[in-house]
């Protein structure tokens, strides 16, 4: 019963989700659809000025029948303009560009064909009812009032049709540019913003390196383990204060992997090898690139919030990666009581740099209960 209910509220969420993200869209190409419908009334009208309804007192669905097609043409345009055509014109495939407009064309001039077929032959039997007492020859009145008048009408649909597609696509080419524009002019400020961000609080890595070099240099003789904290340290710093990225601001998955594996390593240190970590890599796709420190961040959350001592519930750490997408699980478990007070910056910021930098082609979730704590992150590569 539950489920019978909770199945409708998923839909109506989800439509309504969609019609918040699509609804202008849909609209604009309504309106210029319903806009065209209407001049075409209003010039049908001024040539034939007839009543809506015939001698037989029955409706002519003038009025539904554009209604049907106005919804009809905004949902077909849409998916004809947002799945079809500026996509591939994105890809210039301009093979596949024609060959999908000329298909989903066909199929839905097939079916106005059916529908509005029956439409004019209402008129043609509304016609002979009036002319019946006059000895006119019907079949030759057939012939020009049904097959020459949808001869007619098949070329002015294919031609206005065409038009208004052809409007509706400019419309929204010239929305999804703007759009972008716009989208770009943030995402600059945006680092415009972080570099000024970074400025603020960096920390000279010269003066940084040569002081941890000066400690290595003096601990070497006095503790092995010490020395290599330091080296670890190091190495861990100059990779998060280095410029590894390149001009896409990604990085190679081995270096991110490997600085991964030095945090590890220098927090077993830390608890004398105590921690509870189950680390797993399947790496199928050599040089791979990936946004830095998108991994790590999970990890050191993982590191703060969770209980790494308890060793029948490790902290899993799991990476996948094939010519087709990379998936990055870890799974850590809570810790009791006093938990440390946490801002949520750092998720946050993972958010908002995977929706930056992969829109669509990723997936990002969180799950939790009283005892475990789930984060799983899957990004899709390009073809």
């Amino acid at each position: 019963m539950l489920n019978l209910i909770h199945y409708p509220l998923e839909m109506l969420a989800k439509i309504k989700e969609f019609l918040r993200r699509e609804g202008k869209k849909l609209l604009i190409i309504f309106i210029i659809t319903f806009l065209y419908y209407l001049f075409v009334i209003l010039t049908a009208l001024r040539f034939n000025p007839a009543p809506i309804t015939g001698p037989d007192g029955r409706i002519i669905p003038v009025v539904l029948n554009s209604l049907r097609g106005v919804i009809e043409s905004t949902i077909t345009f849409y998916l004809l303009i947002y799945a079809v055509m500026i996509p591939l014109l994105q890809k210039k495939n301009w093979l596949h560009f024609f060959l999908w407009i000329t298909g989903i064309f066909l199929v839905k001039f097939a079916l106005s064909y059916l529908f509005d077929y029956e439409r004019v032959s209402y008129s043609y039997n509304v016609t002979v009812l009036n002319t019946r007492s006059s000895g006119q020859d019907h079949s030759l009145m057939k012939k020009l009032l049904v097959d020459h008048q949808f001869l007619f009408y098949t070329i002015s649909y294919i031609l206005s049709y065409i038009l208004t597609l052809l409007i509706c696509f400019i419309v929204s080419v010239a929305i999804e540019w703007n759009n972008r524009v716009k989208k770009q002019k943030e995402l600059e400020q945006q680092k415009l913003d972080a570099e000024l961000s970074a400025i603020k609080y960096q920390i000279n890595p010269h003066f940084l390196f040569n002081s941890l070099n000066f400690i290595y240099s003096k601990t070497v003789p006095l503790s092995d383990e010490v020395s290599q904290a330091v080296l670890l340290l190091s190495d861990i710093m100059r990779y998060a204060l280095g410029k590894e990225e390149d001009e896409q601001g990604l990085v190679d998955l081995e270096k991110e992997l490997e600085h991964l594996k030095n945090v590890i390593e220098i927090n077993q240190m830390r608890f004398n090898n105590r921690l509870s970590i189950l680390y797993e890599e399947n790496i199928d796709r050599p040089h791979t690139k990936i946004m830095p420190l998108i991994l790590i961040t999970l990890v050191e959350n993982a590191f703060k919030h969770g209980d790494l001592l308890d060793q029948e519930n490790p902290l899993t750490i799991k990476i996948n990666v094939d010519y087709q997408h990379l998936h990055f699980y870890i799974c850590n478990k809570k810790k009791a009581g006093t938990k440390e007070l946490s801002t949520g910056i750092g998720l946050q910021n993972v958010k908002k740099r995977l929706q930056l930098m992969y829109e669509k082609s990723h997936e990002f979730h969180v799950k939790e209960d009283d005892t475990f704590y789930i984060t799983e992150l899957t990004i899709r590569f390009k073809p």
